[in-house]
């Protein structure tokens, strides 16, 4: 195997060349076949196209290919990955320009789609037309768009026609479920994730991947941008701030959203849709069981920062509604003589009460 050519390319010539570190690296490599990787250790991670493992960094190395659209969707393509194939023809199939950029070993760039003009410019440009043969695309665009947001990046017109394209022609139903929510949670964790659902409106395409979702443009007061330290579930949450519960609940099921994001987002939603500051003691402590806010309380501290911000309130003062029942106990009342049903009435009182002697110079 001595004609092999290997090449550095995507993400990590894209990130390196914008003085963002890189994370991942990418390989490609022409010029070679599957046995001759596999004879060199390499182990083969892919079954549509070849993507090896490298034996000793474990990073990627993929052969140069091309590919054919046969069917729907983004999985609908033929690969071809003979070792006649060129370098300029492994980019040319890539989404953005951007993306489209390879380093030699020796340092060199191979940019024949001029990706290192448009990072200049700030410019998500389409490599080709082929890029309207995978509805993906939309979802990687608008999401590059919320990570480079703070960088002034825009999206060429002309790509963004593409993108409409994409949307009328249907495909972007073929996506799957675990697909969306993959690019749904990169986006959300970056700082302007909001910016991948304005991405997606001028695109036509969040209606149509995300029909539940009621969408409110926080782009005069963008509590994503105030808030640096949120979670990616906490950024859900206040996304999804304005989406009826029943709605939310149906867009859970629809993106299969996991457990942390689907119970901090209803529930923030569940105490803005039904509950309303002020509160009586009864009413804090129905709720505070209801959120588990004794037993769990790391959720709780998330879902009340959460809270505080969208409710312009003081996030110490929900923690101290929290703590001040939280050191009740059973015990003192089993020696009382309560028991059963009763031991929980009592339980329930005494937090009530509790409860009651604080509210007057707390969140009231």
């Amino acid at each position: 195997m001595t004609s092999y050519q290997v090449y550095l390319v995507g993400g990590a010539v894209r990130d390196a060349l914008l003085n963002i570190p890189v994370v991942d690296r990418d390989w490609v490599v022409t010029g070679a076949t599957p046995e001759q990787l596999e004879q060199q250790g390499y182990q083969q991670v892919g079954k549509q196209f070849p993507v090896f493992l490298n034996p000793k960094s474990k990073e990627e190395y993929a052969l140069a290919r091309k590919e054919k659209k046969q069917g729907a969707g983004y999985t609908g393509f033929i690969c071809d990955f003979s070792p006649d194939i060129s370098l300029e023809e492994d980019l040319e199939r890539r989404d953005l320009t951007i993306n489209a950029i390879a380093k030699t070993q020796d340092g060199n760039f191979i940019d024949p789609f001029n990706g290192q003009q448009d990072l200049k410019n700030r410019l998500f440009r389409h490599v080709s037309d082929a890029f309207v043969e995978d509805p993906l695309r939309v979802l990687r665009v608008a999401r590059f768009a919320a990570r480079f947001h703070n960088l002034d990046f825009k999206i060429a017109p002309e790509t963004m026609s593409l993108m409409k394209t994409i949307s009328d022609s249907g495909e972007l139903s073929t996506l799957s479920a675990e697909r969306v929510w993959k690019e749904l949670e990169k986006a959300l964790n970056t700082k302007h994730s909001d910016v991948f659902f304005l991405v997606l409106q001028e695109a036509k395409a969040l209606k149509k991947l995300f029909p539940e979702f009621v969408w409110s443009n926080y782009s005069d007061k963008n509590p994503l941008e105030k808030q640096v330290n949120l979670t990616p579930a906490q950024r859900w949450a206040i996304l999804t701030k304005d989406t009826p519960l029943t709605q939310l609940d149906q867009l859970h099921q629809h993106i299969r959203t996991p457990n942390q994001f689907k119970t901090l987002a209803e529930q923030v939603r569940g105490f803005l849709e039904n509950q309303t500051i002020p509160m009586n003691a009864p009413d804090w402590e129905n709720w505070l069981m209801s959120v588990n806010a004794i037993k769990k309380p790391q959720p709780f501290i998330l879902l009340i920062e959460v809270l505080s911000h969208l409710t312009n309130s003081e996030q110490k003062d929900w923690q101290a509604l929290r703590d001040a029942i939280a050191i009740i106990n059973a015990a003192s009342l089993m020696k009382q003589g309560f028991a059963g049903a009763e031991l929980g009435q009592a339980l329930k009182q005494a937090r009530i009460d509790t409860l009651d002697k604080m509210l007057t110079p707390l969140i009231n």
